[in-house]
């Protein structure tokens, strides 16, 4: 097998029947193809052809997964985007990804539209319909579809956090998304009697790669939410039958917070990914699944096993145990704690980043990737994950591009010396706050500049401190001491 668009048509031949949608939209997997190849001919007939990069821009949906499905089919490099994002950084990111087409699904283009790219509302992909809203004028050669797709070939981009900066696209292979299909239909031992679950946005690596994908190549049934709901949660997982989720921390978190063990009674869930002995507890999962990895390092390149009653766990926590690399994954702690790991095969980890139309490799001439994360070895050789190095703000498992919102912040002229930092939060990870020297802040200001980004973005509470901790020598601001320095007032917002 070449390709995820051949992954695709083998699981509909082996379980036509199978579900495969969202709770809310579903249908038979046989189905959902039909409905793809046809939608794939239709993005053919604006001139995309085999190789070309288009953005996906829009909400989980039976819409959203036969577009991606179709770009499979077509042979198109699916970059899949955060809908979530304001039009002025997405036309940053376009900028820098230089696509040659935009698939609109359930989002409006805003003042894209005016953008020059092949623009396509796909919002009725479902019932194998597209409308044309721009033609770019771009018309490549055709070589063959999705089908024809070699391994090395660029399947999809999933884009960073941007906590450093932009967001940067990652660029990943047909064969990176087989092997990590693989690895985690392995790990979990799904097959064609397991119905998966993946709640979170699909433009993340977790649903996509691991739910998406793992489901695929096990031939289970696949059904996301449109929306991630910890009321709704529940009644979802036990109507549909759900035996497989693929969570993430935060959420996992907030559902041990918001939902009982009497609403979850009754379930048939087997096992949970990154689900800690808490949640395995409180809502009686067998199984659950430590981790470690991220888009560049394989998507997923550590995984252990823990049961609700273990008690060897490290300090850092249940989740934090990765556990043994995968067969294809070896890794080494730095010196200076860093972890970096290294594919055993040439499409382990994704081909580096695009930038400019270009696809830049980021691993080192011993072909290490520096993951920029803090880990350890325990007394068994296993890996645990301790933290990220570089500085982050993680809301719900969104992470918030701290650049791009103090660029919005400067706007703010009372605020003066500032820096956007977190504080620890039980059932969130992180909440934005924001430091700053100033003594006369114009509150209104400040909510004026964030009104159109995301409320996870928006800092929700201003703290004066007496002067930002600086690096002395380039004066970078160093968050990480800012919650140690005095705090003189402290305003909600």
């Amino acid at each position: 097998m070449n390709n995820v668009a051949q992954l695709i048509t083998s699981a509909a031949a082996a379980v036509a029947h199978t579900a495969f949608g969202t709770f809310r939209q579903q249908d038979r997997l046989e189905r959902v193809v039909e409905r793809a190849r046809a939608v794939a001919a239709r993005l053919s007939d604006t001139g995309l052809v085999r190789g070309d990069v288009v953005a996906v821009i829009g909400h989980n949906s039976g819409a959203y997964l036969v577009t991606w499905m179709a770009t499979q089919f077509a042979g198109l490099q699916a970059a899949l985007i955060d809908p979530a994002y304001p039009d002025e950084l997405l036309g940053t990111m376009l900028d820098n990804l230089a696509p040659h087409g935009i698939l609109w699904v359930g989002r409006d283009p805003g003042t894209l539209a005016q953008r020059n790219e092949t623009q396509v509302d796909m919002q009725s992909a479902w019932d194998s319909t597209i409308e044309v809203l721009r033609t770019g004028g771009h018309q490549g050669a055709a070589s063959g579809t999705g089908l024809d797709c070699e391994p090395h070939e660029i399947s999809a981009y999933i884009h960073t956090s941007g906590t450093t900066g932009r967001p940067k696209f990652c660029a990943l292979s047909h064969g990176y998304f087989l092997r990590l299909g693989r690895f985690f239909a392995d790990t979990l031992a799904l097959s064609p009697q397991d119905t998966v679950c993946p709640p979170l946005p699909l433009f993340h690596i977790n649903p996509m790669g691991y739910g998406v994908l793992g489901a695929l190549t096990a031939h289970a049934a696949l059904l996301s939410s449109e929306k991630f709901s910890a009321a709704d949660f529940w009644s979802d997982i036990k109507n549909h039958g759900v035996t497989a989720l693929v969570l993430h921390a935060p959420p996992a978190n907030l559902l041990k917070v918001k939902t009982t063990a009497q609403e979850a009674e009754g379930h048939q869930v087997r096992i949970g990914f990154l689900c800690d002995r808490a949640f395995l507890r409180q809502f009686n999962v067998p199984i659950g699944v430590g981790a470690y990895g991220s888009t560049e390092a394989g998507g997923l390149c550590h995984t252990w096993l823990l049961r609700p009653d273990d008690d060897d766990m490290p300090v850092e926590g249940a989740c934090h145990l990765a556990g043994r690399a995968r067969h294809d994954v070896e890794h080494k702690i730095a010196q200076d704690g860093e972890i970096r790991v290294r594919g055993k095969h040439p499409l382990s980890l994704f081909s580096g980043y695009a930038r400019g139309g270009r696809i830049e490799p980021q691993t080192d001439v011993d072909g290490w990737f520096h993951t920029g994360d803090r880990g350890r070895l325990d007394e068994y050789g296993r890996l645990v994950f301790v933290e990220r190095i570089s500085e982050s703000i993680r809301i719900n498992g969104e992470y918030v591009p701290i650049d791009f919102v103090e660029s919005r912040l400067r706007q703010a002229k009372s605020l003066g010396e500032f820096a956007l930092w977190r504080v620890d939060s039980a059932s969130k990870g992180h909440e934005v706050v924001l430091y700053t020297t100033a003594t006369d802040v114009e509150h209104a200001q400040v909510c004026s500049v964030l009104a159109d980004l995301p409320k996870y973005m928006h800092p929700c509470a201003l703290i004066r401190i007496a002067q930002l901790p600086r690096d002395p020598g380039i004066g970078k601001v160093q968050r990480r001491l800012l919650d140690k320095q005095p705090r003189l007032v402290v305003t909600k917002l």
